[in-house]
């Protein structure tokens, strides 16, 4: 796709091909983690879907998800810096939006490392209660 490709010391992390689309139309989009070349999980970066309430479609959200297996090693932490460091120059957002079910008290800790704050409640796209989260550009 053309687009560069992020590294920490544990992790590469390449723009996701299924999102192709919506790297092509904003410049910015989600990204594949691969640690030792092997898949590991994901750091989203990208236009709201339709249909959350507390989040607009015109707000970048950020999300992270690690494969089973590989949680505890705080790898959606290190991916999503390296994201969203990305990210501000990429979307030229003055914030990202992230929004978590209360009852995933891990994504919340990741979120909170991340220097995320709580904003309000909302609703996901099937109705469950979840938490809005905002990061501010530094």
């Amino acid at each position: 796709m053309g687009y560069a490709v992020l590294r920490t010391p544990r992790l590469t992390l390449r723009p996701l091909e299924s999102q192709a689309e919506h790297w092509a139309k904003h410049g910015f989009g989600d990204w594949a983690i691969e640690l030792d070349g092997a898949f590991a999980g994901l750091a989203e970066i990208h236009y709201a879907w339709p249909g959350v309430t507390g989040i607009s479609t015109d707000e970048v959200e950020a999300g992270w998800e690690i494969e089973g297996h590989l949680r505890g090693r705080d790898l959606a932490t290190e991916a999503m810096r390296a994201a969203i460091d990305d990210a501000w120059t990429r979307t030229g957002a003055p914030y990202l939006v992230a929004y978590i079910r209360p009852e995933n008290v891990v994504s919340q800790r990741v979120a909170e490392k991340l220097g995320f704050a709580v904003r309000g409640p909302g609703l996901t796209r099937d109705g469950s209660p979840m938490t809005v989260y905002e990061l501010r550009a530094p």
